[in-house]
């Protein structure tokens, strides 16, 4: 699989047994190593995926709002037909629904497809529906299924191209093709993969680990961080820490890790989405609420300040269109490493990706020409 590695692409960083070296910085001597994880397949409602179809949502929309989307698509006239039949579009409590056939799915061109899935995805809703893929990692996810050409095929027809990426929607639309549950779990396990990386200190022995201990130290792990540090420093040859291993007792139990149901009988699930990643970070109890819009820009008005000078550990990170309409948040750790949970659903696991790489995933919903906006915001008491 090809990584994007900034070690490769400025040709001045040499990789070492640890991996590759970040850029010299607060954060210390610390490496990365990328590799890739996928969802266990005990966690793959492959079932139940199947049977629940593809289903779009229109919030506040009515049926003449919908009508006029799929017109400014530019796609067919028949295959808009087809998507404003009774029963493929419907009205419930909170707007409009789309459920669109198979047939229709994979006839859609690639122009209107882009154009339909970028106004989706302008909806919160919408986005467990669509999946971003990187264009070379197909053949690692794919490539070695027990069809592998059959479902590249299938998948290809429901993607449309983003730079670097595809963007996939209609999950049921294959697991409904694929015949055996071979294949279906071979397909979700080649989905869900997800490039990730890990980080490591290197710490020398009898090092003053006080400027570490500064940049790393913040939140209620203040004094274990430093004296885990010291005692590294103090051992014969020094020695290597994982990044994980210090981090808020919330992102480092859930760092790889995918997401796993919620007991129903503890009432509504929580949505687990980027901004509910980003705003419990430091957090003991996380707060449930905070994957509402509201509720997080009610907390960063309160608690948070723009961070000045460069970014450092633990500033939010948000990712704004040029009209101020925030897609997507995650945290600052080093360098260029961000902490982030890519969408609210089973597909996407907690773990650390790149600011290039999640700027590339995340100009899909910008207009040509735009470029996304990263912001950084820091609490008050760090």
């Amino acid at each position: 699989m090809k990584w994007y590695d900034r070690a490769e692409m400025s040709g001045t960083v040499t990789p070492t047994a640890l991996g590759h070296p970040l850029r010299p910085g607060p954060w210390g001597e610390v490496y990365s190593t990328p590799f890739t994880i996928a969802a266990p397949e005990e966690l793959l409602p492959m079932r139940k995926l199947e049977e629940n179809g593809t289903r779009w949502i229109f919030p506040n929309a009515h049926y003449s709002d919908v009508v006029r989307l799929l017109e400014s698509t530019g796609m067919p006239a028949n295959l808009q037909a087809e998507l404003m039949e009774p029963g493929t579009l419907v009205q419930n409590a909170s707007g409009m629904e789309m459920l669109p056939s198979s047939k229709t799915l994979l006839a859609l061109p690639a122009g209107p497809r882009k154009k339909l899935y970028q106004a989706l995805l302008q909806y919160p809703e919408n986005r467990g529906q669509i999946t971003f893929i990187h264009k070379d990692t197909l053949g690692d996810r794919f490539g070695g299924s027990h069809n592998g050409e059959h479902t590249l095929m299938l998948f290809k027809q429901l993607c449309c191209e983003h730079g670097d990426y595809l963007v996939f929607s209609g999950l049921s639309v294959v697991l409904a093709q694929l015949p055996t549950y071979e294949e279906k779990r071979d397909f979700m396990r080649g989905l869900t993969c997800q490039r990730t990386l890990t980080m490591w200190f290197r710490i020398k022995q009898g090092m003053d680990i006080s400027a570490l201990a500064n940049y790393w130290g913040k939140g209620i792990k203040g004094t274990d961080v430093r004296t885990i540090f010291e005692s590294i420093a103090d051992a014969p040859n020094g020695g290597t820490l994982g990044v994980i291993n210090v981090l808020p007792p919330l992102p480092s139990s859930q760092m790889f890790v995918y997401p796993t149901p919620d007991n129903p009988l503890n009432g509504p699930a929580p949505v687990r989405d980027c901004h509910w990643t980003s705003f419990n970070f430091f957090q003991d109890v996380p707060d449930q609420q905070m994957s509402d819009p509201a509720h997080f820009m009610q907390k960063l008005k309160e608690d948070y300040i723009p961070a000045a000078g460069d970014p450092r550990y633990g500033d939010i990170a948000l990712f704004s269109k040029p009209s101020g309409n925030i897609v997507h948040s995650a945290v600052y750790l080093a360098d260029d490493i961000l902490y982030t949970k890519n969408g609210a659903t089973f597909t996407y696991p907690w773990m650390l990706e790149t600011l290039p790489d999640l700027l590339k995933q995340y100009s899909f919903q910008v207009e040509p020409g735009e470029k996304l906006v990263v912001s950084y915001f820091r609490l008050k008491n760090m």
